[in-house]
């Protein structure tokens, strides 16, 4: 039933009183997808079935009831006489029996379905997990190989501060050197002036003594 606008809906204890099962077994088989259906938002379980399979569970269930009845009225009269009563009351244990049987049997079928499928998305959370953990690996080794390019763009960073500080010393050498120079001009430059100033006072006391 691909359509379930289409679908009658059933109370998933309706069809348990229809088929003989409990309400946990159709509700198992829900789950597992044997059966159409589901919990609505009114919170009740319901199966889906189209009109033909819900007069083949009506005409059962009244064939089952009308075996039933026979059954119960042939152990009617067995129970006139003593051996018939022993029969009747046998015949009825069994019945029982069977019905327990075939019950449990229904219950088993919609257990095994359903731990098919619960194995089936645990394969499928398990290959998950696999892919994950590849994943993870993978990042790892990404990792490992960023903090290994790390650790060297900081050992070059460090030898290039470490170059950085010697040309800064050698820098600082080079101007102290060159202040030295500058001033050693300085006092050439001021000696020969005085050298100067002295020649021209000479000369000037020369003049006047002629």
């Amino acid at each position: 039933m691909d359509d379930i606008k289409d679908a009658i809906k059933v109370k998933a204890s309706e069809y348990a009183m229809l088929t003989d099962l409990s309400l946990n077994t159709v509700k198992n088989r829900i789950k597992a997808g044997v059966l159409k259906g589901g919990k609505e938002e009114d919170g009740i379980w319901y199966v889906y079935l189209t009109q033909e399979e819900l007069e083949h569970l009506k005409t059962s269930k009244m064939l089952q009831e009308e075996k039933v009845k026979n059954f119960q009225s042939n152990l009617e009269g067995l129970k006139s006489s003593l051996e018939g009563s022993l029969i009747a009351t046998y015949m009825s244990a069994l019945m029982q029996k069977e019905q327990q049987k075939e019950q449990l049997l229904h219950e088993l079928a919609s257990l095994y379905t359903l731990l098919a499928i619960r194995e089936k998305e645990m394969e499928f959370l398990l290959r998950d997990l696999s892919n994950l953990r590849e994943k993870y690996m993978e990042k790892e080794r990404e990792n490992q190989k960023l903090k290994e390019a790390l650790e060297e763009k900081e050992k070059k960073i460090t030898e290039l501060q470490e170059l950085l500080k010697e040309k800064e010393f050698m820098l600082s050498q080079k101007d102290l050197d060159l202040q030295r120079v500058m001033l050693d001009k300085d006092k050439e430059i001021l000696s020969k002036e005085m050298e100067i100033s002295t020649l021209r006072m000479e000369l000037e006391k020369r003049k006047r003594k002629e």
